[in-house]
Parts: structure tokens; sequence; C-alpha cells
């Protein structure tokens, strides 16, 4: 689950799902586990540009990439279970920590 309890934090997180391509990838993991590849050739993207995009997925914690044995080894990646809840709440105890630091 992705913990958002500081604004930087949570400006981190909204930044990496404000981009449609990453949410492109995120819906297509979200059916099924994929490789790097596969998502590069589904949504007509370079490898180098792809892998970033996984990268900062996998960063905010989205996403989790495993590595598969076989004649070439290749790193699958699978959608970790996260619910994104912005309530006032949250950001009441956000602006609390900003004023009381």
């Amino acid at each position: 689950m992705v913990n958002v309890e500081d604004a930087e934090k949570l400006s981190e997180v909204l930044q990496v799902l404000a981009n449609p391509i990453r949410l492109k990838m995120l819906a297509l993991i979200a059916v099924r586990p994929r490789y790097a590849y596969e998502l590069s050739k589904h949504l007509k993207l370079s490898y180098p540009l792809t892998h970033l995009h996984l990268n900062l997925l996998e960063k905010a914690g989205f996403i989790s990439g495993s590595y598969v044995e076989g004649p070439r080894t290749k790193k699958v990646y699978r959608l970790n279970d996260f619910q994104l809840v912005i309530s006032g709440e949250i950001l009441r105890k956000i602006g609390e920590k900003l004023e009381n630091p």
C-alpha cells in the first residue's frame, strides 16, 4: 500500500499517476503481468522510455518487477495491491505537520 503522510510524498505519487502513459501501463499490467518489451510494443514506445516509466511506477510502489529465468532472463511486472484515497482528513494531517514541524 502506498502510504502518503506528507506533502512531498503526495506530490510524488500524484506526479507518477498524472502521466497518461503510466496510467495505460498500470491498466495493462492490471489485466495480467507484462514484460517491458510487450508494453513498449503495445504502447508504441521506445524500450528505454518504457523502462523509465516502469521504474517510476515501481519506485512509487504501484508495481513490482521480478526476474523470470529462461533462455533470456526477463523482468516481469505485476500490479501491487493499492488503494489511493485523498481525503480531507489526510490533507488536514499534512497541513498540521506543515504548521507544526
